[in-house]
């Protein structure tokens, strides 16, 4: 939109009437700009103006005047009236006569002359004209130093992408599960499907983690409390899930699935995971998964963690679960326990009870990278993993980049990043995510896999475990189980 024609008219004849020009000792050691252009980080509403020095600007009534050079009467036309401008204001509200007198005594080698702030004015442009037009009508007067438009309020700084961290989404031959490739797959960004996550707290307002915040994501097991304070290890397993689509940051590896998340502790009945079981399998339906991120001391004598269905409670709604078609995802645990030890957890585990039809999951290693070497080899079981013929399945247990914690990157509280997540806390959410890509890719052809069915597609087309020291069975390669899945 073009300046009213006053303005401009009082523009073309400012220089003869605003008198001689200001000392040379008092331009500007960067030349005023002849053509502004705005940039998306300026302002189209304000403007920052600097008076020439010893022209000494004062602002009387609304009017600038100028001890030096008396009124100034085209530089009125664009404040007045018809003019561009809205309101013009010192750009200084503190008191600069106060401050000047407070400076110390400053060294020879300082600038000698201290700037003269009561020469700088804020100016408003009126809605509609164009901004860009009044600066460069104010650079073209000579008693003004410069006129720029105002710097708009920057965001934090940006999060750096660390989508290229994530190796574990990769191919096979780089020991990952190939979910890159699922999502070329109709429905294996994991659309259609919910997946949920059982465990203490989560960082809801994580900056790539905006599912979290969506009506009905909280599927509330009474009121959260979390025991240890710490929302780090909710925040990295969603990351790993369902992390936005953005461009920064991470992505999660079945970003469309629908999000949920239900507390284990609650206000009301304390630690209460297997009615936190419950509860969730109420909000699900067949075809949806349910991921368990906990773990439970075994029994004496073989005390260290073992998963979580070892409690009879959570067995049970376990197999609640999984009856009603919804796939169970649970970690292993960190115990370096033998589930085959029949004298400690019965034959078959848990106690000598029937399969629950839940997948359980040990850790194994990663693929190490500049960023992150692990001491163990790719696909090997890691030294803490619980292991045994009941894990069905293994993913990386070290080495994990995903959202949280910020030892990667920290831009505060809610823009935090890990390179480290580690043990079958950070294997379990890999496995659901092969899980959610493959229900989604079932649903898209039509067809039903039951819980049972989905866990020996993963281990019959899963990538070998390498090494020894006990069984945690393949690392899932989504490639060949959705080959597989459509020879149904």
């Amino acid at each position: 939109m073009q300046i009213a024609c006053k303005s401009l008219a009082a523009a073309t004849v400012f220089a003869a009437l605003i008198g001689p020009p200001a000392p040379a000792a008092a331009q500007s050691s960067v030349p005023k700009p002849s053509k502004t252009v705005l940039g998306r980080h300026q302002s189209r509403e304000f403007i920052e103006v600097k008076f020439a020095h010893d022209s000494r600007i004062s602002q009387r009534d609304g009017r600038l005047t100028s001890a030096r050079f008396g009124r100034l009467d085209a530089l009125d036309g664009l404040l007045g009236g018809a003019g561009p401008v809205a309101s013009l204001e010192p750009l200084f509200r503190a008191d600069a006569v106060a401050l000047a007198g407070r400076a110390p005594r400053l060294p020879a080698t300082a600038h000698a002359t201290p700037p003269d702030l009561s020469q700088w004015f804020r100016v408003r442009v009126k809605p509609g004209q164009d901004a860009a037009r009044v600066i460069d009508e104010l650079n073209a007067m000579s008693i003004v130093e410069i006129a720029y438009p105002a710097p708009l309020p920057p965001p934090p700084p940006a999060t750096p992408a660390y989508h290229t961290f994530q190796l574990y989404q990769r191919p096979a031959s780089l020991s990952g599960i190939d979910s890159e490739y699922a999502r070329t797959v109709p429905g294996g960004d994991g659309t259609g499907v919910r997946v949920l996550d059982i465990e203490y707290s989560w960082n809801t307002q994580h900056e790539d983690l905006s599912k979290l915040r969506l009506p009905g994501a909280f599927v509330a097991n009474g009121t959260l409390v979390d025991p240890f304070n710490d929302n780090h290890h909710g925040t990295a397993v969603m990351g790993q899930l369902i992390a936005d689509e953005n461009g920064f940051g991470v992505t999660g590896l079945v970003p469309r699935a629908s999000a949920h998340y239900t507390n284990a502790n609650s206000a009301e009945r304390g630690y209460d995971l297997a009615n936190a079981v419950l509860v969730a399998a109420n909000a699900l339906s067949a075809g949806d998964v349910m991921l368990i991120e906990q773990q439970i001391g075994g029994p004496s004598g073989c005390a260290e963690y073992v998963p979580s269905e070892w409690t009879p409670s959570v067995y049970d709604a376990i197999v609640a679960a999984t009856n009603k078609g919804i796939h169970v995802v649970q970690a292993g645990g960190n115990g370096n326990m033998n589930l085959d030890n029949a004298a400690c957890f019965g034959s078959p585990f848990p106690r000598g009870k029937g399969d629950s039809g839940s997948i359980i999951v040990g850790a194994g290693g990663a693929y190490s990278t500049l960023w992150c070497t692990d001491n163990t080899p790719a696909r090997s079981k890691q030294w803490f993993s619980t292991y045994g013929a009941r894990v069905d399945v293994q993913a990386w247990g070290w080495c994990v980049t995903t959202t949280g914690v910020g030892n990667l990157y920290n831009g505060g509280a809610n823009a935090t990043y890990t390179k480290t997540f580690n043990g079958t806390s950070s294997a379990s959410p890999i496995v659901a995510a092969a899980v959610v890509a493959l229900s989604g890719i079932a649903k898209q052809r039509g067809i039903t896999v039951t819980p049972r069915q989905m866990r020996n597609l993963l281990k019959n087309t899963g990538t070998p475990q390498a090494g020894g020291g006990g069984n945690i069975g393949p690392l899932p390669n989504l490639r060949a189980a959705i080959a597989q899945l459509g020879a149904r």
